[in-house]
């Protein structure tokens, strides 16, 4: 993906979410990334082959998509390496900043007609979202079926493409 893209990216993910990030630019004669913060952690990222400050910084290819902690610093005279890095920009602003879930906790909503709700056998039943215990993906999400007793290791998670909301 194109750096000018990535910047495009970022600024809009934190936008959908109330939030003006400050995406700065490499500096001269420094380590060629581009980096934001939010709360305590630091994203980043570099243009393959190219400083980040001449001309044409726009059209490079972007790589080097990485995570860590603000106060927490690489030491090149051993052999620590702060944070982790990630495959794309998605990942990174999401390590950042989750995505809201779909559907949120006390909504009641039903199972769609779907192959996957089919064989998991909640396709038009209807339940109540509840709080996911231990975080988990946006994408997924914990459901108290309606009629249907507790089973002794807990409500599974399902996926929110599976659900639609109930009238």
């Amino acid at each position: 993906m194109k750096a000018i893209n990535v910047i495009k990216k970022v600024k809009s993910h934190f936008k959908k979410q109330g939030i003006d990030i400050q995406i700065y630019p490499p500096r001269k004669g420094g380590n060629y990334k581009w980096t934001f913060q939010h709360g305590d952690n630091v994203g980043s990222f570099s243009a393959n082959g190219h400083n980040g400050y001449g001309e044409g910084w726009e059209d490079a290819d972007t790589t080097g998509f990485h995570v860590r902690h603000s106060t927490d610093h690489s030491d090149i005279q051993s052999d620590y390496f702060a944070g982790s890095f990630r495959k794309n920009i998605s990942q990174v602003c999401e390590s950042l900043l989750s995505t809201p879930p779909k559907y949120s906790t006390g909504q009641l909503v039903r199972g769609k007609q779907t192959k996957r709700a089919i064989r998991h056998g909640i396709n038009g039943r209807v339940g109540l979202v509840i709080p996911t215990i231990g975080g988990g993906s946006n994408s997924n999400i914990t459901v108290s079926w309606l009629n249907r007793e507790k089973p002794s290791y807990g409500w599974l998670s399902h996926s929110a493409l599976d659900l639609e909301l109930a009238n």
